[in-house]
C-alpha cells in the first residue's frame, strides 16, 4: 500500500471510530445524517495572517474535491466569537459544522449538547501535550479534537533589551529604555473582555494566588492576588502601562508594538510571524525577542490559551469533519500552523524538533511556557464567572476602585455564582 493510499484509510477509519463514539454520545436533539459525507464548513477567529485558507484549507480542498471547506472567519473578539457560535447552536443550524473553540468554551458547548463525543482512541492523544487534552474534556469525555494551544510570551525589541526580564521589577527597570526612546514601555490585554479574564489570571497565578481553589473554593481575595493584581493598578498609574492601552485588545497591542510604540508586549505566538515578516505593517522584522512572561519573584505563569475544533450535533457531514478534525491534527499540518500561521501546535514532538527551533526561536520560551501554564477557572457557570472577573478588575485599573475593594466584590460575586 502506499503512504499516501495508507494515510487515507488510516483516517477513513480514524473518522469511523471516531463517529461511532460520538454517536454514542450524541446529546438530545442533535441534527444531521452521521454517514453524510459532503462540503462542510469551519467557523473559527478572524485568520489575521491571510494564510489559513491558502496553506491549509486549499491543501484539505485538493485531496478532497467532493467534500470541500469553506472558512467563516468570526470577529477578532473572543467575546463576539463565543457570541456568533452560541447564536448559531441555540438555533440548532448547521451553518457552521465545525467550530474551533476556545479552550474554555468546550464544556460549555458539551454540557448543553451542542457538540459531539468523541472517540480519544482515533486521536493522536498521547503524542500531544497533556494541558491540551484536558481542556478538550468534559466529566472525563472528549468534546473537543486539540488543534491549538497557547501559553503567554513577552515580546520585546531585542535591539534595545540586551536581556528579557524575568520579574516585574526588572521589568519595570527597563521602561528606563523605553523613556529614553520616546516609547511606551509594557502592555498586555486590559479592555473589558475575555482577554482581560485571561490578563488578570496571570498576574494573580504569577504572584502565588488563585481565582479558585483545588476544591473549587472562592480563594481571590487573598494578599498574592492583590500583590498580582496592583502590577496592573500600579502600571497604568505609574505610566509603565500607557492609559491608551485600557482599550488594547490582541490586535491592537500587536499593532503597536509592530510599529515600534511598544518596548515589552504580552501576547501569543502568532505574533512572532506577523512582526517578523517585512513588507507588512511591521517596522521591526529582525529585532523581535521572545521569552516567557515575568512574574513577581521569577517567570510567571501563563494562562493556557489555545483551540479544540468541535463537531457541532447539527452538522450534516459529520464524517467529512471527523476527516478533517484528524487532518488538523496530523505533523504535516500541525507543523505547517507553526511555520505559517505562527500558532502553538497542540504535538509534543514539534517542541523538540531542531529545525523547527531553529527557524522559529520562540518556541523553546513557548514549551516552557505551556509547561507551567494554568487554565483559566474551570466551573461550569465559567461565563458568568469571567464576565465579573472583567468587570471588577477593569474598575480597579481604571482607579474607580481599590483593588482591595475589588477583589473583595469579586470574590463575593463569584461565591453567588457558586451557590446558585
Amino acid at each position: 500500500m502506499k503512504p499516501r493510499t495508507a494515510a487515507a484509510a488510516a483516517v477513513l477509519i480514524g473518522s469511523a471510530m471516531l463517529l461511532g463514539a460520538g454517536c454514542a454520545g450524541t446529546a438530545p436533539g442533535a441534527g444531521g445524517d452521521a454517514d453524510a459525507r459532503g462540503p462542510f464548513t469551519f467557523a473559527m477567529h478572524k485568520d489575521t495572517t491571510g494564510k489559513m485558507t491558502s496553506r491549509i484549507l486549499d491543501v484539505w480542498n485538493k485531496r478532497h474535491p467532493d467534500q470541500k471547506v469553506t472558512l467563516i472567519e468570526l470577529p477578532e473578539s473572543a467575546d463576539e466569537q463565543r457570541a456568533a457560535m452560541v447564536q448559531n447552536f441555540q438555533a440548532k443550524s448547521d451553518r457552521f459544522d465545525v467550530v474551533a473553540a476556545d479552550v474554555v468554551w468546550t464544556a460549555e458547548f458539551a454540557a448543553r449538547g451542542w457538540v459531539q463525543k468523541l472517540n480519544p482512541d482515533a486521536l493522536p492523544i498521547a503524542g500531544m501535550l497533556p494541558a491540551a487534552v484536558e481542556t478538550a474534556k468534559y466529566k472525563g469525555e472528549l468534546y473537543g479534537a486539540p488543534v491549538w494551544t497557547g501559553g503567554a510570551l513577552l515580546f520585546y525589541r531585542k535591539d534595545l533589551v540586551s536581556k528579557p526580564p524575568t520579574t516585574w521589577r526588572e521589568l519595570i527597570a527597563d521602561c528606563e529604555i523605553a523613556e529614553r526612546q520616546k516609547m511606551d514601555c509594557y502592555a498586555g490585554q486590559y479592555a473589558q473582555y475575555e482577554g482581560l479574564t485571561v490578563n488578570a489570571s496571570e498576574a494573580i497565578n504569577s504572584a502565588g494566588g488563585s481565582v479558585y481553589g483545588p476544591d473549587g473554593q472562592v480563594t481571590v481575595n487573598s494578599p498574592e492576588a492583590k500583590e498580582g493584581i496592583d502590577f496592573l493598578v500600579d502600571g497604568f498609574r505609574k505610566g509603565y502601562i500607557p492609559k491608551k492601552a485600557i482599550t488594547y485588545k490582541e490586535e491592537d497591542g500587536r499593532r503597536a508594538f509592530q510599529k515600534g510604540d511598544l518596548l515589552l508586549h504580552r501576547n501569543w505566538a502568532y505574533v512572532y510571524g506577523l512582526a517578523n515578516t517585512e513588507g507588512s505593517d511591521t517596522v521591526i522584522a529582525g529585532n523581535v525577542g521572545v521569552a516567557p512572561i515575568p512574574g513577581a519573584t521569577g517567570t510567571g505563569v501563563s494562562t493556557l490559551g489555545g483551540a479544540n475544533l468541535a463537531l457541532s450535533s447539527y452538522s450534516r457531514h459529520k464524517n467529512s469533519v471527523l476527516d478533517f478534525m484528524a487532518f488538523m491534527e496530523s505533523p504535516e499540518i500541525q507543523r505547517v500552523e507553526v511555520q505559517d500561521l505562527s500558532l502553538a501546535p497542540v504535538l509534543t514532538e514539534l517542541y523538540t524538533d531542531k529545525a523547527l527551533a531553529k527557524q522559529f526561536p520562540y518556541l523553546p520560551a513557548l514549551r516552557q511556557s505551556l509547561l507551567s501554564a494554568r487554565p483559566r477557572p474551570q466551573v461550569p457557570a465559567y461565563n458568568d464567572a469571567s464576565l465579573r472577573i472583567q468587570q471588577e478588575i477593569y474598575k480597579a485599573l481604571q482607579g474607580q476602585k481599590s483593588s482591595t475593594d475589588a477583589l473583595k466584590d469579586l470574590a463575593d460575586q463569584l461565591q453567588r455564582i457558586k451557590s446558585d
